[in-house]
């Protein structure tokens, strides 16, 4: 989208445009653009089934099939984007999207990135300092027992 929104940003700085070699495939690009739908689906399904139970909880009447309907058509124009987009090979900014905003989203997915990779070092360091202690303890009690047989 940033290069959509001014092409000059990829002399600038051509290594951070150059595509992930993980993420330029186009089979995953498929399957995850999939996925975004189905979760819009669900997501829009949810919404629509708490609305009903809050009017049915208050007496009110539902709401309809075809409300809901009319809510998944924003699927249909998600499907058309992405083949859209799959076509060209090019991205088109969002309604309101600058190139500033967009910045900040990356560096707040690069931040949760930073974030979810050390828990998962603590996580992974925590394995082992558990492992490590519950072979200090079990020794000994083993220790322990060897005596009290040996007597």
């Amino acid at each position: 989208m940033i290069l959509s929104l001014e092409p000059s940003r990829k002399k600038k700085n051509p290594t951070f445009f150059n595509p992930d070699p993980e993420i330029d495939d186009e089979e995953w690009i498929k399957e995850h653009q999939v996925f975004l739908i189905e979760q819009e689906k669900e997501r829009i399904t949810k919404k629509f089934e708490k609305e009903n139970e809050k009017l049915r909880e208050s007496g009110e009447k539902v709401l309809k099939d075809k409300e809901l309907k009319e809510r998944l058509q924003v699927l249909k124009d998600m499907e058309a984007e992405f083949k859209a987009e799959n076509k060209t090979g090019k991205i088109d900014p969002k309604r309101g999207a600058t190139i500033e905003k967009l910045e900040a989203q990356i560096q707040k997915m690069e931040e949760r990135i930073k974030k979810q990779e050390t828990e998962a070092q603590v996580r992974e360091d925590n394995k082992t300092v558990a492992l490590g202690t519950s072979k200090i303890v079990c020794v000994p009690f083993e220790f322990y027992i060897q005596l009290l047989i040996a007597q």
